[in-house]
C-alpha cells in the first residue's frame, strides 16, 4: 500500500493520467494489461471510483518500464517525458498502420473484374475482389458480353463502343471504374452511366437523354446509353467522357461530354446514331480534333462530323420534322454526308450510314460505308478517293442478278458516290468541300 498522504494521494481517472502524462484510455489499458496499480473506493467493480498512489505509481512505472528513469525526468507538472514517448509509440504505429493498409489499398485499385448474376465484381491486378456493387439488374448480361467491351473501341458497326472502364478520370492516383449496364435483350444498354472510386463509393450517375420536339412530334426522354470514351478532350490533366446514347426506339442520338466529376460540360444531338470516333491533329496546330461518324436519317446516307473538342453543342444540321426545337446550331467544324446507295436500297436497308473511321498512315482520314464502300478524304475533307469492298461487290452482284439493281460496278459508278458528298457550310448543303461558317 502506498504512503496514505495528501500529497500522495491520486483522486481520479483524470489525476492519474495527469500524473503519468497521458491520456485515460492509456491508464486503462495499463491496468488491464500491465498491472497498473489502481484502486476502487468500493470494491473491485470496474466502474467504482478510482485512486491511486504516486509512490506505488513510480515503483510500477520503474519496475514495467525498465529502460526509462522516472525520478530524474518527472517535473512538478506531471512526466512531459511519456507524452514524448506516447508521441512516439503513436508515430511509429500510424507508419505502421500506413505501410500494411494503405500500401496495401494503392496495391489494390480497381484493375479488373468479373459478373456475378447482377454484381459487378471488381478485381485487382492479382485477380483477388476487391469490392462487388449490385446493379439491381437480374438479367444483366454475362461477363462475355462487358469483356468484348472492356476498355477499348473495337470495330464493329454501331456496336462499338466500351461498356466498361477502369482508369485514373481525375489524375488523383486511384483508378475509377467507369459501368453502362446492359440487360439481356436490350438493343443498346441502360439510361445510366455510373461513375464508382477504389473504395465502391459512387462519385456520380449520368442519365442519359431528354424529352424532345422535332418538327411536329415529341420524342420521350427514353434512351439508352450504347457506350462512351475516355480521353482528355481540353488539356487540363484529367478525362472527359464521352457518352453515346440512342432514343429508343428511334433516331435522334445525344454526344454528351462529362467532367471527371460528371458534370455535363457539352453535348450535341445528331438526326441519326453516331457509332465510332476518332481522333487526329487535321489542322496542324497540335491539339487532336474529334472526327465521329455515323448516319443522318434525313438525308439517308452516311455522315461524318469533326469537332474542336474543347466546344461540342449544338446539333445537326436538319430541316423539317428532323429538326428539333432549343437545340441551336451546331459547334462542328465540318459536318459531311456520303451518299444513299442503290444496294442499300435494294437490300430493304431505309437508311445506311458510316460505321468505321480511322487515320490513314498516309495522312487521311478513312471512313467505311456499313455495306463496304470505302471513302479516303484528305485533312481539309477533300475526298481523295472512294472505292468498293469485296462484300459490296458480292451483294451488288446479287441485286443485279436479282434485277434489283441497274447499275454497273466500275469507274463511272463510284464517281457517282464520290459526286453525292455534301458539305454544310454554316447555311446550306454544297458539293464543294467546305467548314462551317458562321
Amino acid at each position: 500500500m502506498g504512503e496514505l498522504s495528501k500529497d500522495n494521494l491520486l483522486r481520479s481517472w483524470k489525476e492519474i493520467a495527469s500524473y503519468l502524462g497521458c491520456d485515460v484510455r492509456t491508464c486503462h489499458r495499463w491496468e488491464d494489461d500491465r498491472g497498473m496499480p489502481v484502486h476502487r473506493a468500493q470494491g473491485a467493480e470496474s466502474k467504482s471510483p478510482v485512486f491511486a498512489y504516486k509512490d506505488e505509481l513510480d515503483r510500477w512505472f520503474q519496475g514495467t518500464f525498465k529502460n526509462s528513469n522516472p525520478s530524474a525526468e518527472r517535473a512538478p507538472a506531471g512526466r512531459p517525458w511519456l507524452k514524448w514517448a506516447a508521441a512516439g509509440a503513436i508515430v511509429l504505429s500510424l507508419a505502421g498502420v500506413y505501410f500494411q493498409f494503405g500500401m496495401r489499398r494503392v496495391r489494390r485499385q480497381p484493375a479488373d473484374f468479373t459478373i456475378d448474376g447482377s454484381y459487378l465484381v471488381i478485381l485487382d491486378k492479382q485477380k483477388r475482389e476487391t469490392w462487388r456493387y449490385d446493379t439491381k439488374l437480374d438479367d444483366l448480361m454475362p461477363e462475355s458480353f462487358f469483356r468484348e467491351r472492356f476498355q477499348a473501341m473495337r470495330q464493329v458497326p454501331y456496336d462499338s463502343f466500351p461498356s466498361l472502364v477502369i482508369t485514373d478520370i481525375d489524375g488523383d492516383g486511384g483508378n475509377e471504374v467507369l459501368f453502362a449496364p446492359k440487360r439481356n435483350g436490350e438493343q443498346t444498354g441502360m439510361s445510366w452511366l455510373i461513375c464508382l472510386d477504389r473504395n465502391k463509393k459512387e462519385r456520380w450517375r449520368f442519365e442519359a437523354g431528354r424529352e424532345l420536339k422535332c418538327g411536329e412530334r415529341t420524342f420521350s426522354p427514353d434512351y439508352r446509353i450504347t457506350g462512351f470514351v475516355c480521353r482528355d478532350l481540353n488539356g487540363d490533366g484529367q478525362l472527359e467522357t464521352l457518352v453515346f446514347a440512342y432514343h429508343k426506339p428511334d433516331w435522334p442520338c445525344q454526344m454528351a461530354v462529362l467532367d471527371s466529376s460528371g458534370r455535363m460540360v457539352g453535348e450535341y444531338w445528331n438526326a441519326g446514331y453516331l457509332s465510332y470516333p476518332a481522333f487526329g491533329d487535321i489542322d496542324g496546330d497540335g491539339r487532336e480534333e474529334l472526327v465521329v461518324v455515323g448516319v443522318n436519317n434525313e438525308y439517308k446516307g452516311g455522315c461524318l462530323i469533326v469537332f474542336d473538342t474543347r466546344r461540342i453543342s449544338g446539333a445537326s444540321p436538319q430541316t423539317g420534322k428532323y429538326a428539333c426545337e432549343k437545340m441551336g446550331p451546331g459547334s462542328e467544324l465540318y459536318y459531311v454526308t456520303v451518299p444513299y446507295a442503290d444496294v442499300s436500297a435494294a437490300l430493304g436497308q431505309a437508311v445506311v450510314g458510316l460505321s468505321y473511321v480511322y487515320f490513314t498512315g498516309n495522312g487521311r482520314i478513312s471512313a467505311t460505308y456499313s455495306n463496304g464502300v470505302y471513302y479516303e478524304f484528305d485533312f481539309d475533307l477533300t475526298c481523295a478517293q472512294v472505292y468498293s469492298g469485296h462484300g459490296y461487290e458480292l451483294d451488288h452482284e446479287k441485286m443485279a442478278q436479282e434485277g434489283k439493281v441497274t447499275s454497273v460496278l466500275g469507274d463511272e459508278y463510284m464517281q457517282e458516290f464520290h459526286e453525292g458528298i455534301r458539305y454544310w457550310n454554316g447555311a446550306a448543303m454544297v458539293p464543294e468541300p467546305s467548314m462551317v461558317r458562321r
